[in-house]
This record gives C-alpha cells, sequence and structure tokens, in this order.
C-alpha cells in the first residue's frame, strides 16, 4: 500500500449511535476505539483522513421525498446542528483534516470528496464507520466503480446487530475489486510501513453464504 497514496475515510462516527441513543450500534465504543488507533497510525504516517458525517439541513430534507412523507421528527437522524450529529470526540477531527458533510448514504454524491481524492492523488482508501450495511456499503461501491481500492477495517465498523454487520462486510468484499479487507491491527502495520495481512478479492463473488456460513466466513476475512 503507498502512503503517499493513501487516504483514510472514517464514516458517520456520530453521537446518535452511542450505547442508550436514537439508533444504538453493537460494540460501539469497540469501533470507536479502533478507528481512533487507525487515525492516530494515520496521523503519525502523515496521511490525509477525510470524517464523513451525515448532516441534514432542514432545506434538503426533501431529498428523501418518501422519508419526508412517511417519517415522523421522533425518527429523523443527521440532523443538521444537533448534538447527536457530531462526529464523536473519540474520533474528531484534527487540523488539518477533511470533514465530507453529505446529505445522502454516500459520501461520494453531491460533495467534492471524489475531486479531492483525484487532487491529492489517492489511489486507496482505509474505511471504517457505520452503518456497514447502509452508508459504509453505499460509500464504498461507489469509491469502487470510480476507481479507488478500498482497505475494509472490518473490527472498525459496526451495524445495529453483528448479522447486519457481518453480511454487509461479505457482500462489500464479493465484489471489492482491488482492496480487501483487514483488521485494525493489520491497518496498523500497514500505516507503519510494515509487513501486513489482509484478505485480498480476486474473484467477483467468491462468498456464496447460507444463515448458517455468515460467522465462518466473515471470520475468514
Amino acid at each position: 500500500m503507498d502512503l503517499a497514496r493513501t487516504a483514510i475515510l472514517p464514516i458517520d462516527l456520530q453521537n446518535e449511535y452511542r450505547p442508550g441513543a436514537a439508533w444504538p450500534i453493537v460494540d460501539y465504543d469497540d469501533v470507536l476505539a479502533n478507528t481512533r488507533a487507525v487515525l492516530d497510525a494515520a496521523r503519525a504516517a502523515g496521511v490525509q483522513a477525510f470524517h464523513v458525517q451525515a448532516w441534514v439541513e432542514p432545506d434538503k430534507r426533501s431529498n428523501y421525498a418518501r422519508l419526508d412523507a412517511d417519517v415522523g421528527d421522533e425518527f429523523r437522524y443527521a440532523v443538521a446542528g444537533t448534538a447527536e450529529s457530531d462526529i464523536c470526540e473519540e474520533v474528531a477531527p484534527v487540523p488539518g483534516e477533511i470533514v465530507v458533510r453529505k446529505t445522502w448514504p454516500t459520501a461520494f454524491r453531491d460533495t467534492n470528496l471524489q475531486k479531492d481524492l483525484t487532487e491529492l492523488g489517492i489511489e486507496n482508501l482505509i474505511v471504517t464507520g457505520i452503518l456497514t450495511d447502509s452508508c459504509v456499503r453505499a460509500t464504498v461501491f461507489d469509491a469502487v466503480y470510480a476507481g479507488f481500492r478500498v482497505w475494509l477495517v472490518k473490527d472498525a465498523m459496526g451495524s445495529m446487530s453483528k448479522a447486519m454487520h457481518r453480511t454487509a462486510t461479505l457482500d462489500m468484499a464479493n465484489r471489492l475489486y482491488g482492496g480487501g479487507v483487514v483488521t485494525t491491527g493489520e491497518a496498523v502495520k500497514a500505516l507503519r510501513g510494515e509487513a501486513y495481512q489482509a484478505w485480498r478479492c480476486t474473484r467477483p463473488v467468491e462468498f456464496v453464504y447460507e444463515a448458517d456460513t455468515i460467522d465462518r466466513l466473515y471470520e475468514a476475512l
């Protein structure tokens, strides 16, 4: 992994996903701690961070026409300017890091993310964040289709259940062309310029899973 052409992309690590909040993520404290470890290694290596933040201004609510019409205010999320939508302090941006505010699940729609990455000559994206089955997946597929190599840090991502997280990780791995999956420890090694181990995508749809094989295949990544 050429670190000069690598960026880290933590996605939607916001307060509204903490335990007891509106949308609690399983093992969220671990996701935050693991992301922080990867961020610290990236900062030490001079690798650029792009913090993705779901942020919906009142005048953007109509972007989700069905959601706006059918879901009450008590189920709103990513409401701009609220404490719940703030990035968690454990992984908060530091000076020099870029915040990408998005309205849609993918961080590539109606943002400058692809332009900024291209101008910096980025080829590799190290991805952490939540929800694995929603905003992470949408962003990752757009990144792959845009020509980036994506490296998922599987224990620095999460969702509202382990099954949701694990099936979404397998879904992405099945089409993670040019990239792969690492653990936090291996991502840190890569960012230190050390030898590291990763699962690499070498063919489409390697993992044809059933309900009783999800855990085994996920652990093999």
